[in-house]
């Protein structure tokens, strides 16, 4: 009953219509005198021909509503079974449809590429943080603890746990994101003294004059990229060696004479995950402090550049925009 029902209210207009025809046509026939009889009989023929034309479109309206229906479980799966249409409307409406399947169909697949990277980055994570971890606990159970190569593997995991927390911070739209006129010297200073210990304990000699120098970005995150580019060369440098910091009012420059960058891997240095051959050879390498380090800077809309050459070191060149150049 509800197909009929709403069959006939979608055709309400014309029947409306063909009774006042009628009524017309009735009027007319009695103004002029004119035989009921034509009228009848021509009536009845315009009522049968209507009546069978009803019938047929009723049927094609049904099989539509049949089919529209047991599409409707199945939309998500294609779209290329759309009953046609005459009605240009209708036509526009299943465009529409069509689009918006389309922008799930995009939504779905940008979402699984989202939770590929999520899976392969934990999964990655908790294999990093185990080793700290197992560090530990093989200090508990020495007798006397080595406070300093606790606070050693300490620091490691806390460094796991910041990058995982950025990594899912950078995925998000509303990052707490506050551009502004900021110290550059601070958040180099604030980094060194983070990473004293490992200075310290692998001998490095650091080479940095402290002066202020302020630019336009924004503190938290850049502490964080500067943080990756200082573990990194700390990291691929060797006992004795030496990293040179250097800072101007546009840039900010990071040299090591650590084990380099081979040079074909240097165009995929940015790509999550990617280690190359050195970072093969340093086994606990993730390659997700570099991804980190340039996905920030992308939002940051400051640059970074890197060269390289094996066993002779490592440039990096962080360049900050102008006040007058920096768009929101």
């Amino acid at each position: 009953m509800d197909i009929i029902k709403s069959y006939i209210k979608k055709n309400l207009k014309i029947y409306l219509l063909l009774i006042v025809f009628i009524f017309i046509f009735v009027l007319i026939f009695y103004l002029y005198n004119l035989p009921f009889e034509a009228l009848f009989y021509s009536g009845s023929l315009c009522f049968v021909a209507a009546l069978i034309t009803s019938i047929i479109d009723f049927n094609n309206y049904r099989k539509s509503y049949i089919y529209l229906k047991h599409l409707e479980s199945n939309i998500l799966n294609s779209m290329e079974d759309l009953p046609k249409s005459l009605d240009i409307r209708v036509e526009y409406y299943q465009k529409i449809i069509e689009r918006l399947h389309n922008e799930v169909e995009k939504l779905k697949i940008e979402d699984n590429k989202k939770m590929e990277g999520l899976v392969d980055y934990y999964s990655m994570w908790i294999h990093q943080i185990k080793t700290p971890i197992a560090a530990i606990n093989f200090l508990l159970d020495n007798e006397e603890i080595d406070v300093k190569a606790f606070r050693q593997e300490l620091f490691k995991i806390e460094r796991y746990v910041e990058m995982v927390l950025t990594y899912i911070r950078l995925g998000s739209e509303t990052s707490d994101y506050v551009i502004t006129s900021i110290n550059l010297d601070e958040v180099v200073r604030e980094n060194i003294k983070k990473y004293a210990t490992l200075f310290i304990n692998k001998k490095i000699k650091l080479n940095y004059v402290s002066h202020e120098t302020y630019v336009i970005s924004d503190k938290k995150w850049l502490g964080f990229a500067f943080e990756q580019l200082l573990s990194n060369a700390i990291k691929y440098t060797k006992s004795g060696g030496e990293i040179s910091i250097n800072i101007s009012e546009s840039k900010l420059i990071i040299e090591d004479n650590g084990i380099g960058i081979y040079e074909e891997d240097l165009p995929r240095i940015f790509e999550q995950s990617f280690t190359g051959l050195n970072g093969r050879y340093e086994k606990k390498s993730s390659g997700l402090g570099l991804y980190l380090c340039k996905k920030t800077l992308d939002k940051l809309q400051h640059k970074i550049e890197i060269t390289s050459e094996v066993n002779k070191g490592t440039k990096v060149i962080v360049s900050f925009p102008k006040k007058d150049m920096f768009r929101d």
